[in-house]
């Protein structure tokens, strides 16, 4: 779990850096198998996280653009898990992103993608003097777990168009 709030402690850091607008493009992963809209081209990246206890290597894709931060993530999973399992491995992962903003969440709600179970929030917390915004979701597709976030200076927010990229995330056909 430290991993996973270290790679979007990241996010978060690299949000208030200087970088270039927003040039949404379609980002597909067929390993993943999943496409999404980023603002840009992609960083990838492997790197172990405990989730749930589970150890598991999350890859991530991250774009850093005016002064924001999106990521788009899986994560394999043993197979055979709960419904049960499955919705703590999300509620361990949305409570990883909230904290990296040392946050709470503000607004809650579950979402359906292609049948499967998700979750949506809403976020705000503060990191150093600074305000912060997080808006995700995370979604269980059988053995595998998807996190999307987006994490932004509160003064930045705004301009994030968090709707836009959470929305666009759709699984690919296997």
């Amino acid at each position: 779990m430290r991993a996973l709030a270290l790679a979007v402690a990241a996010l978060a850091a690299l949000a208030v850096a200087c970088s270039p607008p927003l040039d949404w493009r379609e980002v597909s992963s067929p390993e993943g198998g999943f496409a999404v809209l980023l603002p840009g081209k992609p960083r990838s990246e492997a790197r172990a996280v405990v989730i749930d206890g589970a150890e598991v290597t999350m890859r991530m894709f991250s774009v850093h653009a005016d002064g924001l931060a999106f990521g788009a993530g899986y994560a394999d999973f043993p197979p055979g898990a709960s419904p049960e399992a499955r919705a703590r491995r999300m509620a361990a992962t949305r409570d990883a992103l909230v904290a990296n903003v040392d946050g709470r969440i503000t607004a809650q709600a579950e979402v359906m993608l292609d049948g499967q179970r998700g979750v949506d929030f809403r976020a705000r917390g503060r990191v150093r003097d600074a305000d912060y915004f997080v808006a995700g979701r995370v979604y269980a597709v059988g053995d595998r777990l998807y996190q999307l976030a987006v994490v932004a200076r509160e003064d930045a927010a705004a301009k994030a168009d968090a709707e836009l990229f959470l929305g666009s995330f759709r699984l690919l056909a296997r």
